[in-house]
């Protein structure tokens, strides 16, 4: 993820909107005008405890949104561990090796 790739104040709106408020109650909640919250919203870096306000009144946490991988950078890591028949080692390592684990252990169930 990069830096350039995110507007924050993009984000803040669409996670203002996604919320039960409107934007006069959020600001009003967060002791800002409305006229700042909206200047917020044009704005592509915001300071972290203004993050952290409008956190507060959403109840959602807003500076996750920026230091969570995105998808496409997350990977699962799944430790397996199978018991197979003797002579059957080869057999699954071939299938791991082709990703075709699944195929093999779904057979077997």
């Amino acid at each position: 993820m990069n830096a350039k790739e995110i507007h924050v104040g993009q984000l803040l709106k669409e996670a203002c909107n996604q919320s039960n408020y409107t934007n006069v109650e959020i600001a009003e909640k967060a002791g800002i005008s409305k006229q700042t919250l909206n200047g917020w919203f044009k704005k592509d870096d915001l300071k972290v405890k203004d993050l952290f306000t409008i956190s507060k009144v959403l109840g959602r946490d807003l500076v996750a949104l920026f230091t969570q991988p995105t998808e496409e950078d997350q990977r699962t890591k799944v430790v397996l561990q199978i018991e197979i028949e003797k002579g059957k080692s080869d057999e699954v390592l071939r299938y791991i090796k082709d990703k075709k684990l699944y195929e093999i252990l779904k057979s077997n169930t």
